[in-house]
């Protein structure tokens, strides 16, 4: 008995019976019956099958979209809030704190630390060891038992009392030629922060006007200002002691040359003598008014660097300042870092400790987060459905293949 065997055609992926060597008119019917069905009823049938796959197709594919389609509206919706607008915000003391505490960790390495102190050890400069110490021990790092060694032996070398009694007559005289921060401090500021240190000032300023050479209007501002101020600290119960001290302090910045000259220009433009005799005469216009008011508030945020650290520090620091915007930085810096900030700006710079005052919002941050979530699932989509168009002919050869 002969029979037939169905093959399957890659190419037109329809079967067809094979008719065998014998065969008869038996076999040819059956091939013309089989290709009526599938040209009409059996047709019929295969594409209601596939109708329902189809459907539950696009359902598929409409729920994998959700999530992409939910990113961009959330994304688009917080672009009409402008974000933007202002991305940075004011952050608190503990977030400086913390900030400043985590940029120390990075900088402040044991390695770091042993290398400073060499440096310092080397140019026998016990000012900059005092300042390091402190804020080394902030982060829990010390330094190593030789270099601690040394350190006491330089701290008895320069501890000698008759050397202590000339550098502080020094420093009484000029503070311009004060030999070391300490004696600055015991000798220099306490004599400068009394009417006789403006005094002074105003006498150095007399002598160069009779010697025909340059006087320091900048120096002689400060010294009448910070007299103005002594004069009525009774009166205003204590409030222009802020003033006194900031002028003070700017007054010893000048005279050391640890103002920038940006800061010494709009000093310039602020403490103006002409401006001051207006003032007194009772002849200013409200231009002079907002002057002296601007030039207030930068001696009182120097005043207030100086009340959190010191004298000493404070007039060191203004290096840093380059305009009243960033005397009002460096108040905050103290108001955190205390006694510390000198060494803190020292270690980390200026630009990367005015960092830690500022934090994103999180309005911005939301923003970015959604707009990025959005893009990415966007991408994936695009790369799956582009793997899938590349992907599928060769995964049809392939099973055209196995099945011949």
């Amino acid at each position: 008995m002969l029979r037939a065997e169905r093959y399957f055609d890659a190419a037109t992926d329809r079967g067809a019976p094979r008719v065998g060597p014998g065969q008869g008119a038996a076999a040819a019917a059956d091939g013309a019956g089989l290709r009526a069905k599938r040209a009409s009823g059996f047709t019929g049938g295969s594409a209601a099958r596939q109708a329902p796959r189809k459907s539950r197709r696009n359902v598929a594919r409409g729920i994998r979209a959700v999530p992409l389609l939910l990113s961009l509206a959330l994304g688009l919706w917080a672009l009409t809030t402008h974000p933007f607008a202002q991305p940075f915000l004011t952050a608190s003391e503990a977030e400086v704190r913390r900030a400043l505490d985590a940029a120390l960790v990075q900088t402040l390495t044991p390695e770091r630390l042993a290398q400073e102190i060499g440096a310092a050890l080397e140019a026998q400069d016990l000012d900059r060891i005092d300042m390091l110490l402190p804020v080394a021990a902030r982060i829990g790092v010390a330094p190593e038992h030789a270099q601690s060694e040394q350190i006491d032996a330089l701290r008895e070398a320069k501890d000698s009392v008759w050397g202590k009694v000339e550098a502080c007559g020094i420093c009484a005289a000029d503070i311009a030629n004060c030999p070391s921060l300490q004696m600055l401090a015991y000798c220099g500021i306490p004599l400068e922060l009394t009417p006789i240190g403006d005094l002074n000032a105003l006498r150095r300023a007399g002598g160069d006007y009779f010697s025909g050479a340059e006087v320091d209007k900048v120096e002689v501002t400060l010294a009448t200002v910070g007299l103005a101020a002594t004069g009525t600290l009774a009166l205003t119960g204590g409030t222009s002691a802020t003033v006194k001290a900031g002028a003070t302090a700017l007054r010893m910045g000048r005279r050391l040359r640890t103002l920038t000259p940006s800061f010494l220009d709009e000093l310039a433009r602020l403490a103006d003598p002409a401006m001051l005799r207006r003032l007194v005469s009772g002849t200013g216009d409200a231009a002079d008014s907002a002057r002296l008011a601007r030039a207030e508030a930068v001696a009182g945020d120097v005043s207030r660097v100086v009340g959190d650290t010191s004298m000493t520090d404070g007039v060191l620091l203004l290096r840093h300042v380059d305009g009243a915007e960033d005397a009002a930085r460096l108040a905050r810096v103290s108001e955190v870092a205390g006694s510390e900030t000198r060494g803190v700006m020292e270690v980390l710079g200026k630009s990367r400790t005015f960092r830690t005052l500022v934090r994103v919002s999180d309005h911005a941050f939301a923003t970015v987060a959604l707009l990025w979530l959005a893009f990415a699932q966007a991408l994936t989509a695009l790369g799956g459905w582009l793997g899938t168009r590349m992907l599928r002919p060769v995964a049809r050869g392939m099973a055209a293949h196995l099945e011949r």
